[in-house]
């Protein structure tokens, strides 16, 4: 009797369920998967892939149920896209039973993280505004993690578009990025950078193994300061640098990290790390400037620099270039010309009183502004010990 009324029981719950229906998984594609063929190397989070102009991967995309099957009727097309680097290869795919690959997708200026991503998009065009576009559905897809190199100095000076006549801006213009110095393999970290100069409301910062592209200006809207405990004060030539944050930004030709953030090597002690030796020797740039090399001026931007040789030009000092900024220009021997500006770093040199004299040499830092005349370079030297005059 008991079991009868147990199976009556069972009998009635389940008509019950029924008749209020079971909750239903939604059918048809719910989103991608994003896989890369068996082996990849991604790197990893402490063994970065190496640094390349260009990097590709094979993928297969395909569209997934809400089980994660694969949806083998379904037909349409994706926009590919990443985090922050450049696409190089196809931006839409079409997928044809519900699958498109194995196919390359390639990509520049990738830096820390990137992830490929996909997104379904309608089939037909949209009127938005004035434009025809072609609407994202919603369905999306993400691969796995890809771990790269920190983007270096050279990475935002050395990655230049445009022409000489609008100061080769970086490809990286308007980009927050977090630049450090090279990946040592060996010691399994990153190299250091160094303070290189410390002038108008910011500081240079060089790569301490680089050759072209080495330096950038960061413009710290004042005279940059650090605490270490046993110093305070400005920040001064030599210091080691570990990292720093900044927004790329192009000042008339000249590339700067706005807003930035920096983080200084400390020792054991917590003390702040200072090596005169790790400054680089100066670039000499006389043949650059005598043969109007643009682009080799361009890979020493906000470098040290050296030009030999050369004299204070004639100039009018009713010009704006000199009443307004105090630059005033520069001949080599061999006719390269070059603006120089000594008013606040040497306030000592008077350049009005020096007009026909010959400079043994001058050192300083390499900035470029395209709005200038007769050049859009110009060299502004540390301090007065970077003046050296030609003895009579």
């Amino acid at each position: 009797m008991v079991r009868i009324l147990v199976i009556a029981l069972f009998l009635t719950l389940s008509v019950a369920c029924a008749s209020k229906g079971e909750p239903s998984l939604p059918e048809g594609l719910q989103y991608f998967s994003v896989t890369f063929a068996p082996g990849t190397d991604l790197g990893a989070p402490g063994a970065p892939l190496a640094e390349a102009a260009e990097y590709r991967f094979s993928v297969a995309i395909e569209a997934r149920g809400a089980w994660g099957e694969r949806v083998t009727d379904y037909a349409g097309e994706v926009e590919v896209s990443l985090q922050g680097a450049e696409l190089r290869s196809y931006k839409r795919l079409k997928l044809e039973n519900g699958i498109i690959g194995p196919v390359e997708v390639s990509f520049a200026n990738g830096f820390r993280v990137e992830r490929i991503a996909v997104e379904e998009i309608a089939p037909d065009k949209t009127v938005v505004g004035a434009r025809e576009v072609r609407l994202k559905t919603g369905p999306v897809g993400i691969s796995a993690p890809i771990y790269l190199s920190y983007p270096r100095i050279s990475s935002v000076q050395g990655m230049v578009s445009g022409d000489a006549g609008d100061g080769m801006p970086s490809r990286l213009n308007e980009r927050n990025l977090t630049l450090r110095g090279a990946w040592d393999a060996a010691a399994g970290g990153h190299r250091d950078m160094v303070v290189v100069a410390i002038i108008e409301g910011g500081f240079y910062l060089t790569e301490t193994d680089c050759d072209d592209y080495c330096a950038v200006y960061l413009y710290t809207y004042s005279t940059p300061y650090v605490d270490d405990g046993d110093y305070s004060g400005v920040l001064e030539p030599g210091t080691l640098i570990e990292e720093v944050n900044g927004s790329v930004f192009e000042f008339f030709g000249f590339t700067e990290l706005s807003f930035p953030t920096f983080t200084v090597r400390r020792d054991a002690e917590g003390r702040i790390v200072k090596d005169i030796g790790a400054l680089p020797s100066p670039r000499d740039i006389t043949a650059c400037l005598d043969g109007g090399d643009d682009d080799c001026l361009e890979s020493a931007e906000s470098s040290l620099v050296t030009v030999a040789g050369a004299t204070v030009d004639d100039f009018d000092e009713a010009e704006d270039s000199w009443i307004e900024y105090s630059q005033f220009p520069l001949t080599t021997d061999g006719g390269g010309i070059i603006m120089a500006q000594t008013v606040y770093t040497a306030p000592a040199f008077h350049p009005e009183a020096m007009k026909g004299r010959r400079l043994a040499t001058l050192t300083g830092i390499l900035k470029q502004h395209t709005s200038s005349r007769p050049s859009t370079w110009i060299l502004i030297p540390r301090d007065g010990a970077d003046i050296v005059m030609e003895e009579r």
